[in-house]
């Protein structure tokens, strides 16, 4: 009994022998031959490409080479390779001849496919959209409206509902986005991309000679086939399907022009939602300007959150996901300042004394209070919005969120949130330490509070 789920990989190639040789070589070196079959379709190449492939088959048993007389194209070969398909393979995969497979990437992608999850790609040097391994930031996964081609994996039972891939497309582009638009229209499937998996992708190393063999070419072909895409289904559903949901997180890092190593250090193991985008604003004027912009910007683009960070602190991997399970309007972070007598930056009110007293209360859980410092805090954007409306029916100035007072930027604006309802908290579990400092002899610990009555 096989302990694998059984996956089926359709391989289209078009001449391009060294990438060809290289992908395969990557491909049976990290993956258990009895995990996979590979269905490759010789679609007119040379000769040597010929001979190569018909001698790497024969130490390959777990290959079926098919071969054909002509260049059929990417769209016609995918189908061919469909009419192989044993009927109790677990997945499909649309893979190109350019790529280099990492250890163990079939059974990480494998994982992927839980409750309504239809297709899976993974991320990779040489691709367009959110599937680019510059937006890794130490997820596991992020939920996707679309996935591109170059190694695309299904359900098998995908494959049976929307059936052949649409051959209009011809030699390729644009067909994998087709095809997803009918998985969403014929399940109720959706699409992940599998962030703890990377596939190196060369990249057009067959299409881009077809395609004319120049930039402009290139483009133009790919302009073509995305006008073939709209005027099948038309720009609403395309924008509609390409168009990412609201973005979660702005993480803005307001700094003076120079930030630690270790906080970008920090930065890569910071686990960070899906559609989330982080952030400079260097302070060439003052911080409550530098906040502005970035809460203009969140506002702009429809973040859910904005999330401040300040460059000398060091934020703790899950951060954002702990203050965001809270579902409250603001929460920050525990933490001191760097001065002397390095009180806890949450404060109450008191209406009595027109002051804010420090509250200490270290290691209490989610705890309420009146106004908090913004060295990592996130901020629910209703809260911003509903200061913009209070502003623009008063008449003042609605896209000056913080600004200078007795109180500092930060505590001003968490006061006049309260004035509207919102409620500010601190998740005293999670202590901020600045950099420099995390040794520090002193802490909350040494922090003593006021006596009742005292300023």
């Amino acid at each position: 009994m096989n302990p694998y789920p059984f996956t089926e990989i359709i391989m289209i190639v078009y001449n391009q022998l060294k990438y060809t040789e290289a992908c395969l070589n990557s491909l049976y070196r990290n993956t258990a031959v009895e995990s996979f079959r590979l269905l490759l379709i010789d679609s007119g190449s040379d000769q040597e490409t010929k001979d190569f492939l018909k001698n790497y088959r024969k130490k390959a048993p777990n290959m079926e080479l098919i071969v054909s007389d002509e260049n059929i194209g990417w769209c016609k070969g995918l189908n061919e390779g469909f009419k192989y398909l044993k009927p109790d393979s677990d997945y499909v995969i649309w893979c190109n001849n350019d790529v280099l497979f990492e250890m163990d990437w079939l059974q990480k992608m494998i994982k992927h496919f839980k409750g309504g999850v239809g297709a899976v790609g993974p991320t990779s040097n040489y691709v367009m959209g959110r599937q680019w391994a510059g937006f890794n930031c130490g997820q596991y996964e992020e939920v996707s409206p679309m996935l591109i081609g170059f190694c695309l994996m299904f359900r098998r039972e995908v494959i049976n509902i929307i059936g052949d891939v649409d051959e209009r497309f011809g030699l390729g582009g644009s067909e994998e986005w087709d095809y997803q638009i009918r998985m969403g229209r014929d399940t109720s499937l959706g699409c992940i991309i599998a962030r703890d998996t990377y596939i190196h992708h060369f990249g057009s190393k067959t299409l881009w000679n077809m395609a004319g063999g120049t930039p402009e070419d290139y483009n133009k072909y790919h302009t073509s086939k995305d006008k073939l895409l709209r005027e099948k289904w038309g720009d609403q559903t395309v924008d509609s399907f390409l168009a990412y949901p609201e973005k979660n997180v702005l993480i803005a890092v307001p700094h003076p022009g120079f930030i630690s190593h270790l906080f970008w250090r920090d930065q890569l193991f910071l686990k960070k939602p899906p559609n989330s985008e982080i952030i400079e604003v260097v302070r060439t004027s003052a911080i409550q300007d530098a906040r502005n912009a970035v809460a203009k910007f969140a506002l702009d683009n429809n973040f859910r959150y904005l999330m401040f960070m300040d460059s000398d602190m060091r934020v703790p991997p899950n951060a954002i996901f702990k203050l965001m399970d809270y579902k409250v309007p603001i929460v920050g972070g525990y933490f001191v300042s760097r001065n002397e007598p390095h009180f806890p930056c949450f404060f109450e009110y008191s209406e009595k004394q027109d002051g804010c007293a420090p509250i200490y209360k270290p290691n209490s859980g989610l705890v309420g209070g009146d106004a908090i410092g913004m060295a990592c805090t996130l901020i629910d954007m209703k809260v911003i919005k509903a200061l913009q409306e209070d502003k623009k029916e008063r008449g003042l100035n609605s896209s000056e969120f913080f600004y200078w007072s007795r109180f500092g930027e930060d505590m001003t604006f968490c006061l006049d949130a309260r004035k509207l309802g919102f409620k500010v908290y601190c998740d005293t579990d999670l202590e901020i330490l600045h950099i420099g400092e995390e040794k520090r002899e002193y802490g909350l610990k040494d922090y003593i509070p006021p006596k009742e009555g005292e300023a």
